[in-house]
């Protein structure tokens, strides 16, 4: 296994006490990384008071930019290390998680790799069907399940070669949340993975599902006012990239409405009437309210935008 810096990218106090369960299982992974690098995003106040709350072998930086983006990007400028590992501050990740994430790169044609998120809810989850686990940053039902080429990694959990990710100018700035929502945008991933993929081939991105973390969900994520929210930033974002990257771009995300998403609100509906399984029934609503509303976004951003799809 080549060196891995790990960049974990933060931006609030109210998520300290996770950054710290983050940073910590970082450091207890075998084998140990390279480095652990962590990057406040405008929070000076924060920035201040790591030093004394974190491990001090912790690489900390001030963000160059705003947004996780420019964040992320800041920290592969800083990282020495062959790879560059990623993970949510709101994440922790399995002993092995490095070893796992690092093995899809044995392959030299390998220039990113993306692990499996399983979600840690605070609260339980009341009505959020798997399929729609992406809402909550996790791996959802439809996605793939064994070692293989992906289209995009989740960047909670990803990993990329570093010169790979200078050689297409890292993460787009004008993706990925920036400011005080939590998700005003999103998709950062998708557009990074379509310009790594079209600079170093289809098959240049692979899934490693023993890759493991485990993301925290609050419950405040469960409700329905993030659902539609988060649902409208995801419609919004796809748009964007379907403008700047053409419709093959999407070709995945169509293929997971079709034969996943649709499916599954179908058979979660026959359940709610047939066998009057109130549970499956709200499922259904959640299912098809996200896909409305994501649909919704999406179109609608082309209308009042009066933007034009790219043609390739």
């Amino acid at each position: 296994m080549g060196s891995v810096s790990v960049v974990v990218c933060t931006h609030t106090d109210r998520r300290l006490g996770l950054l710290r369960e983050c940073v910590d299982s970082l450091f207890a992974a075998e084998p140990a990384p390279h480095e652990v690098i962590v990057v406040v995003d405008d929070n000076p106040g924060l920035l201040a008071r790591l030093p004394a709350l974190l491990p001090a072998d912790t690489k900390l930086l001030a963000s160059t930019g705003k947004g996780v983006s420019a964040a992320r990007n800041t920290g592969v400028e800083h990282a020495s290390g062959e790879l560059v590992a990623f993970i949510d501050d709101d994440a922790v990740a399995d002993p092995k998680w490095l070893a796992e994430i690092a093995r899809p790169f044995e392959k030299p044609d390998t220039v990113a790799a993306g692990g499996r998120i399983v979600p840690r809810w605070e609260a339980g989850n009341p009505r959020l069907p798997d399929e729609l686990f992406w809402v909550v940053g996790c791996t959802y039902a439809g996605h793939p399940t064994t070692p293989q080429p992906v289209t995009r990694p989740i960047a909670c959990n990803m990993a990329a070669r570093r010169d790979a990710l200078r050689a297409v100018g890292g993460f787009p700035h004008d993706f990925g949340p920036s400011g005080p929502s939590a998700k005003n945008h999103s998709n950062e991933e998708i557009a990074l993975a379509v310009a790594l993929r079209r600079r170093f081939g289809p098959e240049s991105i692979w899934y490693a599902p023993d890759a493991l973390v485990h993301h925290f969900v609050p419950a405040s994520r469960v409700g329905w006012r993030y659902l539609w929210t988060r649902c409208v930033a995801e419609g919004i974002s796809k748009a964007d990239v379907h403008v700047r990257y053409g419709p093959a771009a999407m070709g995945f995300d169509q293929s997971y409405a079709r034969h996943t998403l649709i499916p599954a609100i179908v058979r979660y509906a026959r359940q709610g009437v047939v066998k009057r399984d109130r549970a499956a029934g709200v499922r259904a609503l959640v299912g098809a309210g996200g896909l409305l509303v994501t649909a919704g976004a999406y179109g609608g951003r082309f209308v009042a935008s009066g933007l034009r799809p790219a043609s390739t």
